[in-house]
């Protein structure tokens, strides 16, 4: 039997988010084996390789086209179904960006003279149907049972239950499962920002070899998620993106700056809210986010922190943190915060002709205010309802995943609304991007 190959970029950050949600799909309508094991965008392929090409040749072939391009940016956002010749497909919603499209072309040209795709969307790359595989080969009438329940927003928002996260999490979490104190899995539509770091080329049901998009050569194909090499690779990707600073932005004196839940010490904060970061080292994520702060703000910056500074109980506690950051720093209290560090409950303020409250969670927004709120409390879980600003609503989100791990200046806030203002309608920042200048 000939060998079979397919070409994809497997999930970074939002892998362990996007399997809980097909996990927690799979459970509610019992799909067994019909999910996807490791969820992925395929480029190109199933394919086997023509003649006398050798995987060599075949890895070079993809490795030229690949060479000409950095971390490859996409958004996933929502449901799909589509039927096709052996059953229907759940799948997740692909928003791809130029680059994914560029790319996919370019795999497209090297591999169609010197292999067999057994997809016929290969041959029409400018018409491929991005997507990450929920669940396919379903029955026609299935799929469209589980495709009318889980795009009810409201009947259905996967749950990752933060509420139950810390020393008894485990047993309450047993407890509340044997009891069945839920009566319904709830699945919530994601909406999140990821980028393709490495290509994968599969060999069956085997990883043949990865290509990284930023050291722009082949990797050891046991280089898993959880290794030294992802983790050698998050890092460079953060860098690349902004997310991590290695050198001082204090060139905005003056300004006032904002942001929210940053979660010190939690490690789960990273799976939950698809951090890039490895979740067994959250000491990398403290010292990362805590540098982006004293890189931004100098010790003579008016900060107003939204809420969540800490959370776990391998967290240190709040005054160790505080030290630890620059700036004359106001603290709004959050859900998991306390009255220490003099934390408030909201301030009202006022900044180049706009007026601001700034709460923790935006359900306590008082009746009757019309101003901008900025708040925290929904990280990037609900980006459509929360986004980085929702110029409808008068809502802006500063938690951290949402301001790209990095303090954002309240006069950068205020030139974007004051750009928009004139729109009523105007469409909502999902994030605040780009983050490299």
């Amino acid at each position: 039997m000939e060998d079979i190959f397919l070409i994809e970029i497997r999930l970074g950050k939002t892998k362990w988010r996007m399997n809980e949600t097909i996990s927690a799909i799979a459970k509610k309508f019992r799909l067994g084996n019909y999910t996807e094991k490791h969820p992925h965008v395929t480029l190109f392929g199933p394919l086997s390789l023509n003649g006398d090409v050798s995987e060599e040749q075949f890895l070079d072939a993809v490795s030229r086209a690949a060479s000409r391009y950095d971390p490859i940016p996409f958004m996933i956002d929502g449901w799909e179904k589509r039927d096709g010749m052996h059953g229907s497909v759940i799948a997740f919603f692909v928003q791809p960006s130029d680059a994914l499209k560029s790319l996919t072309v370019s795999i497209s040209e090297v591999l169609t003279p010197i292999t067999s795709s057994y997809n016929p969307w290969d041959a029409f790359p400018g018409k491929k149907w991005f997507h990450v595989t929920i669940a396919n080969r379903l029955e026609p009438a299935l799929a469209e049972e589980i495709f009318s329940i889980i795009t009810k927003s409201k009947e259905t928002l996967p749950r990752i239950d933060r509420s139950l996260d810390g020393y008894f999490s485990r047993p309450l979490k047993w407890l509340i499962k044997k009891l069945q104190l839920r009566n319904r899995q709830v699945i919530w539509p994601v909406t999140l920002d990821e980028h393709g770091i490495r290509i994968t080329v599969m060999k069956g049901e085997d990883i043949l070899a990865e290509y990284d998009l930023l050291d722009k050569c082949w990797i050891p194909a046991g280089s898993r998620h959880t290794s030294l090499s992802w983790q050698n690779s998050l890092s460079r990707y953060r860098k690349k993106m902004g997310f991590e600073l290695t050198s001082s932005r204090r060139d905005r004196e003056g300004d006032i700056f904002l942001i929210s839940d940053l979660h010190l010490g939690h490690a789960n904060i990273i799976r939950y809210c698809s951090r890039p970061f490895l979740f067994s080292d959250v000491a990398e994520m403290d010292r990362v986010l805590i540098d982006n702060w004293n890189n931004v703000i100098s010790p003579r910056s008016r900060v107003f922190y939204l809420g969540d500074l800490r959370y776990g109980r391998h967290a240190q506690g709040l005054e160790k943190y505080r030290k630890q950051l620059g700036g004359e720093i106001t603290f709004i209290r959050g859900n998991h915060d306390n009255n220490e560090l003099g934390a408030i409950p909201s301030l009202i303020l006022d900044y180049k002709g706009l007026h601001f409250l700034l709460v923790h969670n935006p359900a306590d927004i008082p009746p009757g205010f019309t101003g901008w709120t900025v708040h925290g409390h929904h990280h990037n879980n609900d980006l459509h309802h929360f986004p980085f600003i929702n110029f409808v609503d008068r809502r802006i989100n500063v938690s951290a995943e949402v301001v790209g791990y990095v303090p954002v200046g309240l006069d950068e806030i205020c030139t974007l609304i004051q750009s928009r203002l004139p729109d009523k309608e105007a469409r909502p920042i999902l994030l605040r991007y780009p983050y490299a200048s």
